[in-house]
């Protein structure tokens, strides 16, 4: 695919992992009062992963394009930060839940529909998909526990 083409999902990518960010501002002190599952990252390295799955997901958006892969590419940006508004502005723990499953099923449906027409695509939408299920597994952790914030 043209660089052209590539450069505004990129931008947009990175627009939506600001404003997503936005609402995380006071993370530390959200994650400070919660219990936490079982392999709950330091607090630092989530940040590091999501700038990382954004950055895949971009760049197999961006290897496509096919209109049904732009179309999830879009939704799950939408979600990403639907996602960061329940859970840290909303304090909705079942309902962020519930987006980030969306995500990773988003996700997941765009590593198939990536998988004949670009490998390496498949792969970079993999990271996604494993990022989406580690966060669905913290999410639900914190959930299941009862947290009410």
């Amino acid at each position: 695919m043209p660089e052209k083409r590539r450069a505004p999902r990129l931008l947009l990518t990175v627009a939506a992992g600001l404003l997503a960010s936005l609402f995380t501002l006071r993370m530390g002190e959200t994650f400070a009062a919660l219990k936490l599952p079982f392999l709950f990252p330091p607090v630092w390295l989530l940040p590091a992963g999501w700038a990382g799955a954004l950055l895949c997901l971009a760049s197999a958006a961006g290897a496509a394009g096919e209109r049904k892969i732009v179309n999830a590419f879009y939704v799950s940006l939408g979600l990403t930060v639907c996602w960061a508004v329940l859970f840290f502005r909303l304090d909705a723990t079942l309902a962020a839940l519930v987006s980030g499953l969306l995500l990773t099923g988003v996700w997941l449906h765009m590593r198939r529909l990536l998988g004949p027409i670009s490998p390496k695509a498949k792969k970079l939408m993999l990271c996604c998909c494993i990022w989406g299920g580690y966060l669905a597994y913290l999410n639900a952790g914190i959930w299941l526990m009862g947290v009410d914030r």
